[in-house]
């Protein structure tokens, strides 16, 4: 089983975390603006974005700019936002799904379909940008860091392996449980502690 790029959220199931991860480096944004978010069902407003997300120069269009040091309550703020406006121009909520399904944040889940479509368009200028280390785009140095990043993850217990391309990872062979034992919280700071020790040591 192969994993590609798509972050959505740090706290959540292994595989799940993983690919999250992944996705700063990969996944169009697109693709993650349908995939992610945080909220409060019973007062779901459109919150204030937190300013500490967002560096001084940050995106010209007016994008939330995330930085390897945002802190997990932060983003999911932006992401709250940012699934709040898709929400008031027309996107569905799923109803029948639980509170804090994975890939919506907690409690918030949005239809993916993508549509309608012009809600997309009004609300990008809200969709986060992942951290430019994280862009493959943006960091020359990203498939050798994140080849690095995975032997990080594996020192740490993970059963996994890097693809030749950085495009993601796999499972080690005969693996079905690549965490080895690593819970949401556990895996959720090896995760970051990688992410800063690979990616935010090349600044």
């Amino acid at each position: 089983m192969t994993k590609a790029t798509n972050r959505v959220a740090a706290g959540l199931a292994a595989v799940t975390l993983l690919a999250a991860l992944t996705g700063c480096g990969g996944a169009s944004d697109a693709d993650q603006g349908t995939a992610s978010g945080a909220g409060d069902v019973a007062s779901l407003t459109t919150p204030s974005a937190p300013t500490s997300g967002t560096p001084t120069g940050g995106a010209a269009n007016g994008r939330p700019q995330l930085r390897l040091d945002t802190t997990e309550e932060e983003e999911q703020q932006f992401w709250m936002t940012y699934n709040v406006c898709l929400r008031d121009h027309g996107v569905q909520e799923n109803k029948g799904r639980s509170a804090g399904a994975v890939g919506d944040g907690p409690g918030l889940s949005l239809d993916q379909s993508g549509e309608p479509k012009a809600a997309y368009v009004a609300c990008a200028n809200k969709l986060p940008l992942q951290p430019p280390e994280l862009d493959r785009d943006k960091n020359p140095n990203y498939v050798s860091q994140w080849n690095d990043y995975v032997q990080c993850l594996r020192g740490r217990g993970m059963k996994i392996h890097s693809l030749p391309d950085g495009s993601g990872w796999t499972y080690d062979d005969g693996v079905a449980n690549p965490s080895n034992g690593l819970d949401g919280p556990a895996l959720a700071k090896v995760d970051k502690e990688c992410t800063m020790e690979v990616f935010g040591a090349h600044r």
